[in-house]
């Protein structure tokens, strides 16, 4: 189970933390409507804010300083399907993280990800393999597929009427050792425990 920090200052952030979610979402998915096209693939735009999830995901998140092969190592964001456009990589890529750079990398199925430290994983890829293959691994795995959470996964993504929330299942694998701030929590449609 992740440690939480800032449990008595929660109330008092939730609100600044909110603005910077909507900001975020609203600079990056200006005049969205439809969440998928009519091959049922995301759009671009949606991608998009799922890169801007990604990236506040691991702005909340702090892992272990053993989870890093040295102290300017970069924090590895992973995307796992073939249809994942590599825009998501090009928004991410200039970002930081305190003082780590963020590299996205593209990942196959049957690849080692032991490297990576949050993983998207396309709802369309068959995810369940690699979920099990991650069960003794830091990775913190993000996905929209509707039983994500439910299937061990940790992070799953929620549209509903055309927004997108996150859904947080404290008992995936990848939590183990990391620390949560509470402000994540607070945003989270819901948390299995």
């Amino acid at each position: 189970m992740p440690k939480l920090r800032g449990a008595f200052k929660m109330i008092k952030k939730t609100a600044s933390v909110m603005l910077v979610m909507v900001f975020m979402g609203l600079h990056l998915m200006s005049g969205v409507g439809a969440a998928q096209d009519w091959t049922g693939r995301l759009s671009v735009s949606e991608y998009k804010l799922r890169a801007a999830y990604l990236y506040n995901f691991s702005k909340f998140i702090r892992w272990p300083e053993s989870a890093f092969e040295s102290k300017d190592a970069a924090l590895v964001i992973g995307l796992l399907g073939e249809d994942v456009p590599m825009e998501i990589g090009e928004l991410l890529n200039s970002k930081r993280i305190g003082s780590r750079p963020i590299e996205v990398r593209q990942y196959r199925t049957g690849e080692s990800m032991d490297d990576c430290h949050l993983l998207y994983l396309e709802s369309s890829q068959n995810w369940m393999p690699v979920l099990r293959t991650l069960k003794s691994s830091r990775v913190i795995t993000v996905g929209d597929a509707p039983s994500f959470a439910d299937d061990n996964g940790a992070i799953q993504l929620v549209t509903i009427r055309q927004r997108l929330r996150f859904i947080i299942n404290l008992k995936a694998p990848g939590f183990a050792g990391v620390e949560l701030d509470s402000r994540l929590l607070s945003l989270a449609l819901e948390i299995k425990q």
